[in-house]
Formats: structure tokens, C-alpha cells, sequence
């Protein structure tokens, strides 16, 4: 594994974070602003990168190789929320953030780090293999991702509510669709593919600097102080990966296939639990505080993850 690597690509995004902290200060960023660019990667951006995923492959692909990881990713998105419901419980979080705790346990940076991460280790091409984790993420996260964060802004913490509504977005939309593009093999023309990869490339400086917007608007204190972030990232970032470990070598002979699985379940938080706790009404500020620790804490977990699991 190329540690130097994995170094590089946390400093380009934590770069990204201080330029929005920078715009927050600066007033050029603020509510409005943060809000308007939140529904901009939410319903456009962030589905154009899935598309992108599958339609921007390159090469021929290994189809056993596809199967097996499309069944690792689903058994892994059904694990994830069952572990994260018990530990939610266990460590008796309060019910007004329970929805978001859940998410930052399901939902690691697969997209916005574990990309760009993967293709300087393993090249271009694992991209496509990369992005089926990607797929399975966002059908979770557009649908139950959604639903669990909502209901910590109903009244009293109230229990699961299924919204309709709230599976019936451009998000779940597309990822569908690039399951239905991938298996069938489409092409689509050049052009069409060079516009949606260039919507899609604003995804991660935009996501980043929102959430350095949001952390502007803390006292510094709040993001090193709250106990509560801590006990996430040693759960989410070391435990649950070293908990997982075993079972996904016993089911898991190619070596390549565990790497990258494994390199998926090592993320820090996801960054879109901002976006999410911000759009629908849940602590956005505890979400930014776990995203930001994680990702800073994540320079010394992964390579402490691979160098005890590889």
C-alpha cells in the first residue's frame, strides 16, 4: 500500500476544508449561500459523479470480479446499518441525533476520498470496480440514509417513519440508472459523458468547503472537546474496520477484492452527513465535528489499519 499516497489526498481535502473555513470569515460564504450550494450537490452534482462512475470506465471489465464485489457491497450496506443501530443504542445516544450517529456509522468518504485514493493506488480502471460501492452507498444513503437522518427533527426523536417522498430522488434516480448502464454496457456519446463528468468533478471541493464553512461558524473549542466525537471515530474508524476484517478475508480470496473492500470500509465519515443533517433538520454541527476529526484522525488510522491488516 502507498501510504505517502493516502497522506497526499487527505491534505488536498483538509487544503479544501480551510478554503471555506477562509470563506466563511471572509463573509463571502454564509447561510444563504451554504444552503443554496447544499441542494446544488445534493439533487445535481453528487448524482452526476455516480453516473460519471459507470459511464467514464475505461477498459474491459472483469465480470466475475463485478459479481463478487457487487455481493460484497450489498452484504456490507446490510451489515452496516444493523451494527450501527446496536452501537447507537448501546452507547445510548440522545434521540436528537441518533438518525445522523447512525449515518456517520453506516456511510464512510468512499466517493469523495475513497475515489481518488483507489485510482492512485491500483489505477484509472479500479475506478469502475470502486464505484460499486459507490452505487450500493447511494441507493442506501438517498433512501434509508435519508429517512433516519429526517427523524431526528421530528417531534421528541420520534421512531422510523418511512417518507415516500424522500426515496424519490435525482439521487436514487441516477443510481439505478448506472447499475442499469453498467450491466447492459452502454456507451454514451463523448460529449454527453465530458458534460457529466464536469458537473460531477465539483462535488468534493464544493462538499469540502461546506463543511469548512460549517466549522467556521463553531468555537474552535467545540471541534476538540466533545467527547462524543472521539468515541465515534475510535468505533467508526478502528473498531468496526478490525471487527469486519476477518469475515471479509474468509469470504474474500482475490486479493485485490480485499484490498478494496477493505480500503472502503477504512474511510473517515462521509462528508455528505453534513449536507444531509443541514437539508433535513439534524445537527449539521456535530456531523462537521465527526467528518472533520475522522478525516484528520484518518492520516494515522488507515495506515495503522493496513499495516496491521495486510
Amino acid at each position: 500500500m502507498q501510504i505517502d499516497v493516502i497522506i497526499n489526498q487527505l491534505v488536498i481535502l483538509f487544503i479544501l476544508i480551510g478554503v471555506g473555513y477562509i470563506l466563511r470569515k471572509t463573509k463571502i460564504m454564509g447561510d444563504a449561500i451554504d444552503s443554496g450550494i447544499t441542494k446544488l450537490i445534493i439533487y445535481c452534482t453528487m448524482p452526476a459523479m455516480v453516473l460519471n462512475s459507470v459511464i467514464s470506465r475505461t477498459g474491459e471489465k472483469d465480470v466475475s470480479l463485478v459479481i463478487e464485489l457487487i455481493i460484497i457491497a450489498f452484504a456490507m450496506y446490510t451489515i452496516l446499518p444493523l451494527i450501527a443501530f446496536v452501537i447507537t443504542k448501546l452507547l445510548r445516544i440522545d434521540k436528537s441525533i441518533q438518525g445522523i450517529y447512525q449515518y456517520l456509522l453506516i456511510f464512510a468518504n468512499v466517493g469523495f476520498m475513497g475515489f481518488p485514493l483507489v485510482s492512485a493506488i491500483f489505477g484509472p480502471d479500479s475506478i469502475l470496480y470502486a464505484g460499486i460501492f459507490n452505487m450500493f452507498f447511494n441507493l442506501l444513503a438517498y433512501s434509508y440514509g435519508v429517512i433516519i437522518v429526517s427523524n431526528d427533527s421530528a417531534s421528541e426523536g420520534a421512531g422510523f417513519k418511512l417518507n415516500a417522498k424522500a426515496l424519490l430522488t435525482p439521487g436514487i434516480s441516477v443510481s439505478v440508472l448506472a447499475l442499469v448502464l453498467f450491466f447492459l454496457d452502454v456507451r454514451v456519446p463523448s460529449m454527453i459523458g465530458e458534460a457529466v463528468n464536469y458537473v460531477g468533478s465539483v462535488t468534493t471541493p464544493l462538499a469540502m468547503m461546506i463543511i469548512g464553512s460549517t466549522l467556521a461558524k463553531m468555537n474552535p473549542k467545540e471541534v476538540f472537546t466533545d467527547i462524543r466525537v472521539y468515541v465515534y471515530v475510535i468505533v467508526r474508524s478502528i473498531l468496526i474496520p478490525l471487527a469486519l476484517f476477518p469475515l471479509i478475508k474468509f469470504l474474500i480470496k482475490d486479493t485485490f477484492s480485499l484490498q478494496i473492500t477493505f480500503i472502503m470500509l477504512a474511510m473517515p465519515a462521509a462528508s455528505t452527513s453534513v449536507l444531509y443533517a443541514k437539508e433535513y433538520g439534524s445537527d449539521e454541527s456535530f456531523a462537521a465535528r465527526c467528518v472533520f476529526l475522522s478525516t484528520l484522525l484518518s492520516v494515522l488510522t488507515i495506515p495503522l489499519l493496513l499495516i496491521i491488516c495486510f
